[in-house]
């Protein structure tokens, strides 16, 4: 059910890395465990958001789970290892690559390439973050995202003072 369940590969449609599952899962399965993360200085390619203002170098295999603009999976905070886990939002077969929108945990991504790769017919055309995300595409994530994502939408929404 954890990171036994999934494997790395390595260069995957011109990109680099990615993680396959090596079972089927159903949604709302617990696809892998976060993992805890070391300090990072700020927003960086191979940083993870964990707060609206902190990041950390994330362990194990997430940091090489790919973006998709029609993720397979979702991210769920887990407090017992101060990390996101990654939960199937909808079934995913025995060697299917496991992807996430990076939106889900990060409000602003400034460190990809200009051109999204991953060739799914939901395709923004680029790597973005939460707060460009359009609403529509933002409820259909429902609860699989960062919570401080949602928290920052709904101080957003707040009349001024």
């Amino acid at each position: 059910m954890h990171d036994e369940s999934c494997e790395l590969h390595t260069a995957v449609d011109g990109r680099k890395d990615g993680v396959f599952a090596t079972r089927d899962f159903a949604a709302g399965d617990t696809v892998m465990l976060g993992a805890p993360g070391r300090p990072a200085p700020g927003n960086h390619s191979h940083a993870n958001q964990v707060s609206l203002t902190e990041f950390v170098f994330e362990d194990g295999l997430g940091p090489k789970v790919n973006h998709s603009c029609d993720p397979n999976c979702g991210v769920r905070f887990n407090a017992e290892v101060d990390g996101f886990d990654f939960v199937a939002l909808r079934p995913i077969a025995a060697g299917e690559e496991i992807t996430f929108d990076y939106a889900m945990r990060n409000n602003a991504i400034e460190h990809f390439p200009a051109r999204c790769l991953c060739a799914t017919a939901a395709c923004r055309g680029a790597v973005t973050g939460w707060k460009d995300l359009p609403d529509e595409r933002k409820a259909a994530y429902g609860d699989l995202v960062a919570p401080y994502l949602r928290e920052a939408d709904r101080r957003a929404a707040l009349p001024a003072r």
